[in-house]
């Protein structure tokens, strides 16, 4: 056997694994544990900490789909784009870039410069002292 057919028999099974994760993911099922999970702070494996790189993948694909589930049943995008992975990468690339937009915009657009007078310079009130 060839490197290059082993390098591709690793590839398809590689993709074949992501495809299962994403599948698994995307269950209701584990949404709503994910969803619990963040809300009541428990853990959805056995460990805490050292996290294989399929927990990590599949914590990464739990957290995509969530996402994207909110997306959908707040109207944003419509179902359509659970037809393909290849919408779902698409549609969160998109997303992603216009909210770093957003942002970028929000942090660089100048602020109404407040008058002195509108609100105090300062939490303490200083007096001076009465005269006796």
């Amino acid at each position: 056997m060839n490197p290059s057919s082993l390098e591709s028999n690793f590839n398809k099974s590689g993709d074949v694994l992501i495809h299962r994760i994403r599948q698994l993911a995307n269950n209701s099922r584990w949404q709503t544990l994910y969803s619990h999970a963040k809300e009541m702070h428990f853990s959805l494996f056995a460990n805490n900490i050292g996290f294989s790189e399929l927990q990590i993948l599949f914590l990464n694909y739990l957290g995509f789909y969530s996402s994207l589930n909110m997306d959908v049943s707040m109207g944003d995008v419509t179902e359509i784009v659970f037809e393909d992975e290849i919408y779902e990468d698409a549609y969160m690339y998109y997303k992603n870039k216009v909210d770093k937009k957003k942002l970028a915009d929000k942090n660089f657009t100048k602020q109404p410069r407040q008058d002195s007078s509108d609100s105090p310079q300062s939490q303490w009130v200083f007096r001076k002292p009465e005269k006796a």
